[in-house]
């Protein structure tokens, strides 16, 4: 599976619940139209999403999770991305995964480039422009070890890399681990909590390291590290995303609107870009 996919379906379903205070405001309860868009390089497939979401003032739907999502969905959409040369292909529909989607073989995504995205949904036009960031990380590195948590001793994936210098940046990473020899089917996902998203906040350049909960460290297991340099928007929206789902038992908490950059009346969400190293490990078996 993807970053691109974990990171995008996360946001989408939250989407809704995210945006609520912000519909509230608007006059008559109007409707949004939710459009999303993460580029890379490093993708095999170009997506977007696009959704909407329900009027405060319309009747609840007393309907299945799945089937809200299903609901929401705008199916008929016309979606197209052009380069700065002017360049334009239209996206089309995948029922199976629910977005406008093409290969990045007929449409070549580079660094440091810029895309315009256009969209045309319930009867609006809905625009947005974003840059490839230019550079990745080039290596990254990882251990299987333990650490105390809450009086706890858990089993942990420590996950570390050099900032890219030069720039501000914001990273997102993530990992998949199984024990070896065993199905893809049976992979997990590192839970790294908040400390999946990083910056260079600490100094440009220098070492940035994250932890992730894991388990079966006393096999061998191969572990897949993900780290995205991706877009300020990007990492703003998700990680507004994470904190809003982490604190919905605190009766206290004021609920973060994500950012937007799509530009048309009722349009919001994000279309930005990202570069992403994958890299393969095997690691342990560790004993406490």
């Amino acid at each position: 599976m993807k970053l691109y996919i974990l990171l995008i379906i996360g946001f989408i379903v939250l989407g809704c619940e995210d945006l609520k205070e912000e519909i509230k405001n608007r006059p008559e309860g109007e409707k949004l139209v939710l459009i999303n868009g993460f580029l890379s390089p490093e993708e095999e497939v170009i997506k977007v999403q696009v959704s909407k979401t329900i009027s405060v003032f319309d009747e609840p739907l007393q309907i299945e999770q799945v089937d809200l999502v299903n609901t929401l969905i705008i199916k008929d959409a016309v979606v197209t991305i052009k380069n700065e040369n002017q360049d334009e292909v239209e996206l089309g529909y995948s029922s199976d995964n629910k977005l406008y989607q093409i290969a990045s073989s007929e449409f070549l995504i580079e660094p440091g480039k810029s895309y315009t995205l256009n969209v045309l949904a319930e009867g609006k036009e809905f625009k947005a422009t974003c840059t490839i960031p230019v550079m990745k990380i080039q290596n990254v590195s990882a251990a299987i070890g333990f650490r105390i948590v809450d009086d706890n001793l858990v089993e942990n994936l420590n996950v570390s890399f050099d900032d890219i210098k030069g720039k501000n940046n914001f990273y997102i990473l993530g990992a998949l681990f199984n024990v070896i020899n065993s199905t893809e089917e049976n992979r997990s996902i590192a839970n790294f909590d908040i400390e999946r998203f990083a910056t260079d906040v600490n100094g440009d350049g220098l070492g940035i390291s994250a932890n992730g909960t894991i388990f079966n460290t006393n096999e061998s297991l191969e572990v897949t590290v993900k780290v995205a340099n991706v877009d300020e928007l990007i990492y703003t929206t998700l990680r507004a995303s994470f904190l809003n789902r982490d604190q919905t038992e605190n009766p206290f908490f004021q609920p973060i609107i994500p950012p937007s950059n799509i530009q048309g009346e009722g349009g919001y969400g994000v279309f930005a870009g990202f570069r992403l190293l994958e890299k393969k490990l095997t690691l342990g078996p560790v004993n406490p």
